[in-house]
């Protein structure tokens, strides 16, 4: 038989732990423990590879400041395109890695990706020009990252089933966690050894996490015949067309804090080291934001939950304009990221509500990943092309704090027009298949 695997619990950071169609035969029974040293070592492993794929794209915050302080003459735009290359191919190359996994060939695209990543990182550190962080950040490392997160969705099905969601939900706090301690940790090597060597140092403490990982993952053997990657006629599903349209628009949005965040703090004269600050603070309240958007969903439906969701991250990212103040930003951003853990664990889960035959299920979240990719290749840049004036990184006598926050009104209304359309089209969602009918739980 067949179990489509759908936890509820995040890091764009918890869709990918809810992409694997798995084939469960009787022999899996001795494999799935719900429990024990060898389950929960998995648990361990996955958090670890979580937590260098999806708390890389939390913490991109600290290298869009970088980049822009080294490269005045480019946007904000042009820099984001670096981080959202990443990002776009940590959901797409999941997609096709997930073929391999099928396959039994978990090992190899374990040791791929961590290969990818950790050249890609050390490339980085060398880099002197544009172009090359493309290749090296956005392209090299956002391959590795694509491998890895879709295998830290895989494992964990095949060792639990009643403590799943428990299981998934901790690995999925391995990216609050980067997030929390690599900008702390980028911030002081960046001022003691400089970018070179804290890009190297990181790179470093990658290698032996996912190393680990590698060594602790004890894979499954039973293998999977896949099915098609795309199935077009599933589009003629016009709630499942609706919700993947504003699942694409959701990621779009939800990324744009995460990335110019510490700019926009610098641009208001905040001290550089408490911008760092705010960046850890953002990410520890993510932490608290994964749980509580799946125990509502569980009662009314993954819809019902992600409309008011989005609608409510929507007016924070419009009220973003009017914040100027450190504490400000802190309140603003640990709001926000809270609201948003929903917006990252439910997607996958509301898919397989819309799915009739759960034999589909695999490849319609492909197809929901590959459409969302899109999103999260143009939704950064295109905020960032809404801050108007030049590439400033502190504000002068001349600008003033209201001439800075004038500057990124149109970033902050880029992003939450994308979480208002993306609460629209979930909202259409429901009404495509349930109507007005409130009663269903959808």
């Amino acid at each position: 038989m067949k179990e489509s695997f759908t936890p509820k619990t995040e890091d764009p950071s918890l869709e990918s732990l809810a992409t694997v169609d798995i084939a469960i035969v009787p022999i899996e029974a001795e494999i799935r423990q719900d429990g024990g040293l060898v389950a929960w070592l998995q648990v361990f492993a996955c958090w670890l590879l979580f937590m260098n794929t999806w708390g890389l794209t939390n913490s991109f915050a600290i290298f869009e400041t970088y980049y822009t302080h080294e490269f005045p003459d480019l946007s904000h735009s042009s820099i984001a395109w670096i981080g959202s290359l990443q990002l776009f191919l940590t959901l797409f190359i999941g997609v096709f890695a997930g073929r391999f996994l099928d396959s039994g060939h978990v090992r190899a695209v374990v040791v791929t990706g961590i290969t990818f990543e950790v050249v890609g990182m050390l490339m980085t550190s060398f880099c002197e020009r544009y172009w090359q962080l493309v290749l090296a950040q956005g392209i090299c490392v956002g391959i590795g990252c694509g491998m890895l997160a879709f295998t830290s969705a895989a494992i964990i099905p095949y060792y639990f089933v009643k403590r799943r969601m428990l299981a998934a939900g901790i690995v999925s706090t391995g990216s609050s966690i980067a997030g929390v301690v690599y900008p702390l940790m980028m911030r002081e090597l960046f001022a003691k050894v400089g970018f070179g060597w804290a890009v190297r140092s990181l790179a470093l403490i990658m290698l032996v996490a996912l190393c680990t990982s590698l060594v602790v993952l004890k894979p499954h053997t039973q293998k999977k015949q896949s099915g098609p990657l795309f199935k077009f006629e599933m589009l003629r599903d016009s709630s499942y067309t609706l919700f993947i349209l504003g699942y694409t628009f959701m990621v779009a949005g939800t990324y744009v804090p995460y990335f110019f965040i510490q700019s926009y703090a610098l641009e208001l004269g905040i001290d550089e080291n408490m911008t760092f600050n705010v960046v850890s603070i953002m990410n520890a309240a993510t932490f608290f934001g994964r749980f509580p958007y799946n125990y509502l969903a569980d009662l009314y439906g993954g819809i019902a939950v992600l409309v008011p969701c989005c609608f409510a991250t929507s007016i924070i990212l419009f009220l973003w304009r009017f914040v100027h103040t450190l504490s400000g930003l802190i309140v603003i951003g640990a709001t926000f990221c809270f609201v948003t853990g929903g917006l990252v664990s439910l997607p996958a889960v509301t898919i397989a509500s819309l799915t009739h035959d759960k034999s589909e299920y695999g490849t319609r979240m492909g197809m929901g990943y590959t459409v969302a990719a899109i999103g999260a290749l143009v939704g950064n840049p295109i905020a960032g092309a809404a801050r108007t004036g030049g590439n400033q990184l502190v504000a002068n006598a001349q600008s003033g704090m209201n001439a800075v926050m004038e500057r990124w009104q149109g970033a902050w209304f880029v992003a939450g027009a994308a979480l208002l359309i993306a609460s629209l089209l979930m909202a259409g969602a429901r009404f495509a298949r349930a109507g007005f009918d409130m009663r269903t739980k959808l």
